[in-house]
């Protein structure tokens, strides 16, 4: 904030109308100092008689009242402002800088209305007010008493004219490229809006679709589950009376295998209840169950099928395999996944390193890839990046993606192990 404005929220002017009117307030209580002042200096004696200083000041004051009232009414405070100017050129004397409020009324209306209607109104004010200047001059008026005849002093017509419209031309023109410039500001900041808008519904629908696929997926981990329990249930009823501790070996596994496939199903109806709506998966009849969805035991399958393709990609695994759950264990092929195809798009001829480090509560995944060595794909319009946080986010995870130290590309994860059930 600015020095006046700061000063004219003080006084009451928090508005642009308020701002204009203490303004013009200030400049009329200034304008009147000059009463006292010119006694002060004349030894009590006023250098002009009483009322042409009377004229004079109702003059200015006026002139500064057509300030506060541009913004309300910017034509009626431009034909106040010509109308002082006029009235003005018919005393013996005026304050300096009276005609003032012209040049910044022709300003607002520039700024204001369109400009075809601003270009109407400041000829029709230039035209006034040359007249009133070319017919105040005949009657032996004195111009150059006023600022927007420029000191022109018995000056020709064509003098006076070219004098109203450079008063009038001058901030009009300057009003018309300020609102040209702010209209364009206004445009640019509606588009950047526009396009955040989009962006962010753009992202909202990777997010979704991603939600939906990973339902789907722990549809089938679930289905498959289930298949097996009922496997070993039937086992288990074929064996409870010839070998009965085969048969409680076999119900205690399916106890546990149960326990995993409620905490799948568990996970699946969470994401089914995310405030988004999300289209149905697809019904998995039960005569055909689908397989298991690919998990992170996968990882060198798909790094080798990535060699197939012509990329060099190192796979780098330590620690002893942690237990995850099945959101996490699939959330984690498909990140692998994910970053490999993008660094084959977007990185072509990079070398990719495949880092899988299991630890004892967590399992850390880091896939870099370095600098191209052709030009890829540079359409960044995906969300590949999205579909890997909402994965991630489902089953407690975290993601962190980014340009890497030394160029090329960066994505670690952390996904944490599955507790352990007990039987």
């Amino acid at each position: 904030m600015t020095w006046w404005r700061w000063f004219a929220a003080r006084l009451g002017g928090r508005t642009p109308v308020g701002r204009d009117t203490v303004a013009a307030v200030v400049l009329a209580m200034l304008g009147l100092t000059r009463i006292p002042l010119a006694l002060w200096l004349g030894d009590g004696h006023l250098p002009s008689p009483a009322w042409v200083v009377a004229g004079a000041t109702a003059a200015s004051t006026l002139d500064f009242a057509a300030i506060a009232l541009r913004r309300r009414t910017p034509r009626a405070a431009l034909a106040l402002a010509v109308l002082v100017v006029v009235g003005a050129t018919g005393l013996p004397a005026a304050y300096t800088f009276t005609g003032v409020s012209v040049l910044v009324c022709a300003y607002t209306v520039a700024t204001l209305f369109p400009r075809r209607t601003a270009v109407v109104v400041l000829a029709v004010a230039a035209a006034a007010h040359a007249a009133g200047g070319v017919v105040a001059t005949a009657l032996g008026g004195r111009t150059h008493l006023v600022a927007t005849f420029w000191g022109n002093q018995d000056g020709s017509p064509l003098d006076l004219t070219l004098a109203s419209l450079a008063s009038l031309a001058i901030p009009g023109l300057i009003g018309l490229y300020v609102r040209t410039t702010r209209a364009y500001a206004a445009e640019l900041a509606a588009r950047v809006t526009r396009l955040e808008g989009e962006r962010e519904l753009r992202a909202a629908a990777a997010a979704a679709e991603e939600r939906t696929r990973i339902a789907r997926e722990l549809h089938d981990v679930a289905a498959h589950d289930l298949s097996a329990i009922v496997v070993q249930a039937g086992a288990a009823d074929r064996l409870v009376d010839r070998d009965p501790e085969q048969a409680r070996h076999a119900l205690s596994s399916i106890r546990a295998q149960g326990r995993r496939t409620l905490t799948a199903m568990r996970e699946l109806v969470g994401i089914m209840r995310e405030p988004q709506e999300l289209p149905g998966s697809p019904d998995c009849p039960d005569s055909d169950v689908a397989p298991p969805q690919p998990t992170l035991s996968g990882v060198d399958t798909l790094v080798a099928k990535a060699r197939d393709t012509g990329m060099a990609v190192a796979l780098h695994t330590t620690g002893t395999r942690a237990c995850l759950s099945p959101a996490a264990d699939v959330a984690a092929y498909r990140l692998v996944q994910e970053a490999l195809t993008n660094a084959r798009e977007h990185a072509p001829g990079a070398e990719v390193v495949v880092t899988v480090e299991h630890r004892a509560a967590e399992v850390h995944l880091t896939v870099h890839n370095g600098p191209p060595a052709a030009p890829g794909n540079g359409d960044s319009g995906g969300y590949g990046i999205v579909g890997m946080r909402e994965r991630l986010r489902h089953c407690g995870g975290e993601l962190s993606a980014g340009p890497a130290t030394g160029g090329g590309w960066r994505i670690s994860a952390r996904l944490p192990a599955a507790r352990e059930e007990r039987a």
